[in-house]
C-alpha cells in the first residue's frame, strides 16, 4: 500500500483542496522507518503533496524547488490527518499543510513552473 486511505475531500476549487486521510499501518513507507517507532518519512509527505496536487488540482508542472519546508511533528500509523493544498498561479507556489487534530505536523511551499514553454520542453 503506497497511499493513505482517503476518508474525505472538501473545499475543492481549482486552486484549493482539503483531504482527510488515514495512515494505515500497512503503508509501505512505515516498513523499517523506524522499527521501534514507525513514522511517515518527510520525503513521502512531499511526494504525496505533488501526487495529490497533480491528481486533484491538475498541477502537472515541472518542479523548481522548495521555498520553505518545516516538519514539526511525526505522523504515525493509524493517525487521521488533514492535508490542505493551495495553489497560487501568480506566484507559481503550491502551499501545503499536514495537520493531526489541531496541531500542524508539517507545512511548506513548493515552487512550480507553470509557463507553457518550460512545460512543453519537458514533455
Amino acid at each position: 500500500m503506497r497511499f493513505a486511505e482517503q476518508l474525505s475531500q472538501s473545499n475543492l476549487t481549482k486552486t484549493h483542496v482539503c483531504l482527510s486521510l488515514r495512515l494505515c499501518p500497512e503503508l509501505f513507507w512505515f516498513k523499517g522507518h523506524f522499527p521501534q517507532l514507525a513514522i511517515l518519512p518527510g520525503v513521502t509527505q512531499l511526494a504525496w503533496v505533488m501526487d495529490y496536487a497533480k491528481e486533484i488540482l491538475g498541477l502537472n508542472y515541472p518542479f523548481l524547488g522548495f521555498e520553505f519546508v518545516k516538519f514539526q511533528m511525526p505522523l504515525q500509523p493509524n493517525d487521521i490527518i488533514e492535508l490542505t493544498l493551495d495553489w497560487d498561479n501568480l506566484s507559481q507556489k503550491l502551499s501545503f499543510q499536514y495537520k493531526r487534530g489541531s496541531q500542524i505536523a508539517s507545512k511548506g511551499r513548493i515552487k512550480l513552473d507553470n509557463s507553457v514553454d518550460s512545460y512543453m520542453e519537458l514533455k
